[in-house]
């Protein structure tokens, strides 16, 4: 059997990649011929050197080199590969998330990218809302996907989380079968077994302005008593100047109990998360919420804001974790608090086997199982989410 697997580009080293590999992963360990098309072709040193997945396919297509600009519609390119050897696999996976103009068997849908503007409460934590530039520069695609909204018709859908499904019911009238993405846990899980912690809240993740990174400093004054660490990857010019306001608000509020970490080490990390016993998340409606699943694995107690994924679907409306409803520094700091003085042996130990549920064999499993009830039965599939 063979399968095409259909991503814009590895080379962005996400989470929509390492879903992509766990994704080819899952296809091999069932005996497919496992092929990879792609706009820009594939660094596999870089990919694996940083990805640490250990997985490779047996024929991959490019359209062009290396290429920088326009991503948002660079995705769209991907359908030249459908057109050339629709006719010479068994099935077609599309797990860069958004439509293309022609069908593919299966498409993992991370969240509607037409959705991103539309009047929902998640609107104005889009970067494509805050400026006529990026508005300007994504009004074509959006207008392309609401073309494509047929073409999910003739497509199995999965996506990330219960929040996100929702959303697909309702601007594509389609069932979506929710298929949560790959967390690698085993570190975290190791990190997870030191239970001589400190008062510390963690909070990991890119320096980008929707992250709310910027609210720790007044969340962190706010808490004199208890420690914060704030583990940010930089990238590019935007994400430096992000990273440069925080530290200039945290010596302007003369902060003395936060310590920022740029670009850490994955050793530095489990270092941080073992030592901590919660992690603050300040992204609202995020689809699904990776750096929760890995916190929880850890031992920590995940405080989040009361949307998305991340409060849906991995803390279940609080039986995992705490929620707030604002971003309001004062509101937040009392949700740490709480969280602080729920943290226990008990409580660990029930936040760990949470994160367990969200594993990358446990999604690979799943792809598995539903790749091989398609193939068997199209008409089938949704057994095998059962």
């Amino acid at each position: 059997m063979r399968a095409l697997v259909l991503h814009n580009t590895l080379n962005s080293i996400g989470g929509g990649e390492r879903l992509c590999l766990h994704t080819i992963r899952a296809l091999k360990d069932i005996g497919f011929e496992v092929w990879l098309g792609v706009v820009e072709q594939t660094n596999w040193a870089k990919v694996r050197k940083i990805m640490g997945i250990n997985v490779s396919v047996d024929r991959e297509f490019f359209i062009m080199g290396n290429i920088k600009m326009f991503g948002l519609y660079q995705r769209l390119l991907s359908s030249y590969h459908i057109m050339k050897l629709k006719s010479k696999v068994d099935i077609i996976i599309n797990t860069y998330g958004d439509l293309l103009p022609l069908p593919t068997d299966l498409v993992y849908m991370h969240f509607p990218t037409l959705a991103l503007v539309r009047k929902e409460p998640w609107m104005k934590y889009v970067k494509y809302t805050k400026s006529v530039f990026w508005r300007a520069y994504f009004a074509p695609y959006e207008l392309i996907q609401s073309m494509l909204k047929i073409i999910a018709k003739y497509s199995i859908v999965l996506t990330n989380s219960a929040f996100s499904a929702r959303v697909i019911s309702k601007y594509f009238n389609k069932h979506a079968l929710v298929v949560y993405p790959p967390v690698e846990i085993a570190d975290y899980i190791s990190a997870s077994r030191n239970n001589n912690r400190e008062d510390a809240v963690a909070s990991i993740g890119r320096m980008s302005p929707e992250k709310n990174w910027h609210l720790i400093p007044y969340i962190a004054k706010k808490l004199p008593q208890i420690r914060f660490y704030l583990i940010g990857s930089i990238r590019g010019v935007q994400s430096k100047q992000y990273y440069d306001k925080i530290v200039y608000l945290k010596n302007k509020l003369n902060v003395k109990n936060l310590e920022i970490i740029p670009n850490a080490p994955h050793s530095v990390k489990l270092k941080v998360l073992s030592k901590s016993k919660v992690y603050l998340h300040l992204y609202p409606y995020e689809h699904f919420g990776i750096a929760v699943v890995e916190a929880m694995a850890a031992g920590l107690i995940p405080v989040v804001h009361a949307s998305g994924g991340q409060w849906l679907d991995i803390i279940e409306k609080g039986k995992y974790g705490i929620g707030y409803n604002n971003l309001e520094p004062k509101n937040i700091a009392s949700a740490v608090l709480e969280a602080l003085n729920m943290w226990g042996k008990r409580i660990k130990n029930k936040v760990i086997e949470r994160a367990k549920i969200f594993s990358d064999s446990s999604f690979r499993k799943k792809i598995a199982k539903i790749v091989k009830k398609y193939v068997e039965n199209k008409l089938g599939v949704e057994d095998a989410c059962s």
